[in-house]
């Protein structure tokens, strides 16, 4: 009886060896398994959390940019930065206008206005420009240079109101450019509603204003010009 015991306890023994050999197998195949389980769990933990960065960004920008009312006198795309407001006061420029005299008269005014233009004619390169509304920065010079042909009885001016009838003069290329110009003077007196005040000529004793020498809060233009250059899309100035 007592052998039968130990007989059974030796098989026990045996079995338990057996069963914790066969784990001490099987723990090499899993250990492989278990490592990549985890690079398994650290990759796809690192792709959500990338994926939750870049959805808050987005989201975040469209928030700014929902919350952000339009500039006043700015770009509706956002394609034009916003400049710094400057007080300018305006003083009388005899170069503004032609004095209706003489040629020097009229190049000095010319020239005066080019000055304005900023290289490229304020055209701007745009990114997908497909994209957005068609709108081009343009300075308005050639406004100028058909105001001085028809004021100063240039060859030009004559020819067109000697050689043409009145239907051919609406339909030129040259008057309906000048048409564009003042609808685009048009537009900027509706848009940019200039309250400035401005007092009474001092010079005089009229109750009246030449519009000179009062303060109006502007855009800085150099910073504008110097902006319309760097981001230009052809290098010529002027015609």
């Amino acid at each position: 009886m007592e052998r039968s015991f130990k007989d059974e306890d030796s098989a026990r023994a045996s079995s338990e060896f057996l069963i914790e050999h066969q784990s001490r197998t099987r723990s090499p195949s899993q250990k492989p398994w278990s490592k990549l389980k985890a690079a398994i769990l650290i990759v796809l933990f690192l792709v959500g959390s990338l994926e939750l960065i870049v959805l808050e960004t987005i989201l975040v920008r469209m928030s700014e940019k929902n919350s952000c009312p339009p500039t006043l006198l700015g770009e509706l795309n956002s394609l034009v930065p916003n400049f710094p407001i400057k007080p300018m006061l305006f003083r009388k420029d005899p170069s503004a206008t032609v004095d209706h005299d003489s040629e020097q008269s009229r190049n000095e005014t010319r020239d005066n206005w080019l000055s304005y233009m900023p290289r490229g004619n304020g055209f701007i390169a745009v990114n997908d420009s497909a994209h957005f509304p068609s709108n081009a920065l343009l300075v308005k010079y050639a406004i100028m240079d058909r105001y001085n042909d028809l004021t100063s009885g240039s060859a030009e001016g004559q020819q067109d109101h000697a050689q043409h009838g009145d239907h051919d003069r609406r339909g030129s290329k040259s008057h309906r450019h000048v048409d564009h110009c003042f609808r685009y003077l048009r537009q900027s007196l509706l848009c940019c509603g200039d309250t400035a005040l401005e007092g009474q000529d001092p010079n005089t004793d009229k109750a009246a204003t030449n519009g000179v020498g009062a303060v109006h809060m502007c855009k800085d233009f150099e910073a504008i010009r110097s902006w319309a250059e760097d981001n230009r899309l052809v290098d010529h100035k002027g015609e």
